[in-house]
């Protein structure tokens, strides 16, 4: 890393030829580096040096994220050449995720209008874990989810955590839920004036956030549990983890930070 600051800071010669072969790889984005207070940066990433990039891709991966949510998040603070395809490798070899590999084959879905502000629509559902009730609420436009521990799976629990997070966040316009007795609410939504939609006849899984956030919820909490780790860092990695296509995470959509 002493040589590339050396020659960002006396600047580059016209040709890659003219370069130290360790520093050859950067010499394409010469343009893009610089160096500051004992740090190269490419962009707003931090340039890792190869002594530090095993214990980055361990940061990375510690909570188990899939390969594309921990490629999202390198990308968005830290480079070094063949940075993806080392990322790839790492979690090829990790033997939690192996352990829980996605076997679940996609489903043709009745889709719902994409929300144009944050908390405008969201989501519900539950999901058991290792003999405990959760319930799942999930906003559509910024893929932020809540997860509650729930000492029973009645309407009245359900309602109970729902009128902590909406005074929370506020009043979504919709609710999204299946036509499970948890989620009949029909004074609730009358009394806090939001409309309940339920899934669409044959199609249980038609409220696809809700399914996909206990998807992500129970894999988030299994791998932590099984690897010894933090669930609730876990959860706050994966909030903070850019959406593919959003340009932004869960946590910066809902809460603009």
């Amino acid at each position: 890393m002493q040589k590339l600051m050396s020659v960002i800071y006396s600047g580059w010669p016209n040709e890659k030829k003219q370069v130290s072969a360790e520093i050859t790889p950067y010499f394409a984005h010469r343009d893009e580096l610089t160096a500051k207070d004992g740090l190269v940066y490419k962009g707003q990433r931090v340039v890792i040096p190869m002594s530090m990039r095993d214990d980055i891709k361990k940061r990375l991966h510690c909570s188990h994220l899939g390969m594309e949510s921990c490629l999202r998040r390198a990308r968005e603070c830290v480079y070094w050449p063949q940075m993806n395809a080392e990322i790839k490798d790492y979690i090829g070899t990790c033997e939690t995720c192996q352990a829980h590999g996605n076997r679940q084959q996609k489903e043709t879905l009745m889709p719902h209008p994409t929300p144009d502000r944050p908390w405008e629509r969201v989501g519900i559902g539950l999901m058991e874990l290792q003999g405990k009730h959760f319930l799942i609420v999930v906003g559509y436009f910024s893929g932020f989810w809540e997860i509650d521990q729930l000492q029973s799976t009645t309407a009245t629990a359900v309602i109970r955590k729902l009128k902590d997070h909406f005074a929370r966040y506020g009043i979504p316009d919709v609710v999204i839920s299946d036509n499970g007795p948890q989620f009949a609410c029909v004074d609730f939504a009358a009394e806090w004036q939001f409309q309940h939609c339920t899934s669409s006849p044959g199609h249980p899984q038609a409220n696809r956030m809700a399914e996909s956030a206990v998807k992500t919820a129970k894999s988030l909490l299994k791998k932590a549990l099984e690897s010894n780790g933090d669930p609730y860092l876990a959860i706050l990695d994966h909030r903070n983890t850019p959406r593919q296509q959003m340009g932004a995470s869960p946590a910066q959509l809902l809460m603009a930070r």
